[in-house]
This record gives structure tokens, C-alpha cells and sequence, in this order.
């Protein structure tokens, strides 16, 4: 599974759901995480669809929001890899 996490570095929210992202990944050894700084790369950012961050991106669904908790991004990142063929 190929998760995309879009963040900055100026973002505190980005920091707890980049832990989350790194506890699930510690459990799921097949999953890949590509860290997408939107002030780096603000062209790819917007052409990937994203508005708002903290967002993760997996195929072509975004989960984004003002406040990402823990149990959205495991929920979100389960549902997705169920979802997987």
C-alpha cells in the first residue's frame, strides 16, 4: 500500500497524524509512506487534489481535515488497505 501524507513543516496537526501514520506503518510492513511538503511542492499538492492539510492520500482517496485524530487515520488507513485486491 502506497500512502501519501501531505504536510508542513510549519503544521503541528501534521506532526500528531504523522505519528499515527508512523504506528500503523510500524504494524504494516508493506505499506510505503511518500511525505509530500506542500511549501516544497505546492504545484503537486494542488494537481493531487489536496486543499487542506494534514491530509493522506491512497489511490485516488483523500482523507483531509482541520483535525485528523488517531482513530480517523487508522479507520481510513483500514478501510483502504480492505479495500486493496
Amino acid at each position: 500500500m502506497h500512502i501519501t501524507f501531505y504536510k508542513s513543516s510549519l503544521c503541528p496537526r501534521c506532526y500528531l497524524v504523522k505519528q499515527h501514520l508512523l504506528g500503523f506503518l510500524s504494524d504494516n510492513a508493506g505499506a510505503k509512506l511518500e511525505e509530500i511538503d506542500i511549501l516544497k511542492h505546492p504545484a503537486r499538492t494542488w494537481s493531487d487534489g489536496v486543499r487542506m492539510i494534514p491530509a493522506i492520500k491512497i489511490g485516488a482517496n483523500v482523507l483531509s481535515s482541520v483535525w485528523l485524530g488517531k482513530k480517523d487515520v487508522i479507520d481510513f488507513l483500514t478501510s483502504q488497505r480492505a479495500n486493496l485486491p
